[in-house]
């Protein structure tokens, strides 16, 4: 049982998802499940978790909705905001619906995060920690993994993921500062990473080779029981393919063992998340194996 832990959709007519542009020609249309599940077929992935892609909470309504017509999303990541004033109520919502498995607060798509060390959002992000949700964490400039680290030591409690590998500057080759902040996060028991994002990081056209060295970073730092696979589709079409980026992973991951792969694909999102088995998961497919 492989699971995409990294996937959004959205309907362009709903119109809250400020993030796309006409610019974005390849993504810059509906993406919805029936676009999804032919490519999840293809190479082997049986769920996917639906992460928010819209800073608004009726983005929750609409992800949740789709998670109830397709069986095969086991999860979703909400949107919310830390400092809401109605942050408990929204939190004791998200709790009482099973398949809402963390949250991922997000302003202005995350340019900067360090808004959410304002004393406002802490003291939010404490109330996320006693509720047993998952806080999920995009930070889109590399630079700020340390405010990943500040949060995950100031709430030693709650369950952190890391989303894109900390999107490393591949292009630039900025590796230094990025492996530092990294060895730092992966030091916090509490924090998992996603093995994704990845290609969107690198030049275009970009093999195996050339992120080679930023994957086996993050294996060395987290471990495979602290790694989650996914694919940030559809996104990830701005850079490669959802086959492509499954072969650049098997390459990537081909000299570790089978029961660490089969951890990374499946198990430590299925624990991290606390998905429902389906049929006995067993992560015995294709994907673990060379």
């Amino acid at each position: 049982m492989i699971v995409d832990s990294h996937v959004h959709f959205w309907r362009l007519a709903r119109g809250d998802n400020t993030a796309l542009s006409p610019e974005m020609k390849s993504i810059y249309a509906d993406r919805e499940p029936a676009h999804l599940k032919p490519l999840m077929d293809t190479v082997g992935v049986n769920r996917a978790v639906a992460v928010q892609a819209a800073e608004t909470l009726a983005e929750n309504f609409y992800t949740i909705g789709l998670s109830r017509r397709y069986g095969w999303i086991s999860g979703v990541i909400g949107w919310i905001d830390p400092t809401s004033p109605s942050l408990p109520e929204e939190i004791d919502t998200f709790s009482g619906i099973s398949v809402v498995k963390g949250v991922r607060p997000v302003r202005d798509d995350n340019r900067s995060v360090q808004w959410m060390l304002s004393p406002e959002a802490m003291k939010g992000i404490g109330e996320l920690e006693s509720s047993g949700l998952v806080l999920d964490m995009l930070v889109q400039n590399p630079d700020e993994i340390p405010v990943a680290d500040r949060i995950a030591r100031t709430f030693p409690a709650l369950s952190l993921v890391l989303n894109h590998c900390g999107k490393p500057d591949i292009r630039q080759d900025r590796r230094a500062v990025w492996e530092r902040d990294i060895r730092r996060l992966a030091s916090n028991r509490n924090v998992t990473c996603k093995l994704s994002g990845l290609m969107n990081c690198a030049p275009p056209g970009a093999t195996a080779d050339v992120i080679r060295s930023y994957s086996d970073t993050v294996l060395d730092q987290f471990g495979p029981d602290r790694i989650m696979w996914a694919s940030d589709w559809p996104p990830l079409d701005l850079a490669s393919s959802y086959d492509s980026w499954r072969q650049v992973c098997r390459e990537l991951l081909k000299d570790i063992s089978h029961d660490d792969r089969a951890a990374i694909y499946g198990r430590t999102a299925t624990r991290v998340y606390r998905l429902d088995a389906v049929g006995g998961d067993t992560f015995e497919t294709e994907f673990a194996t060379p």
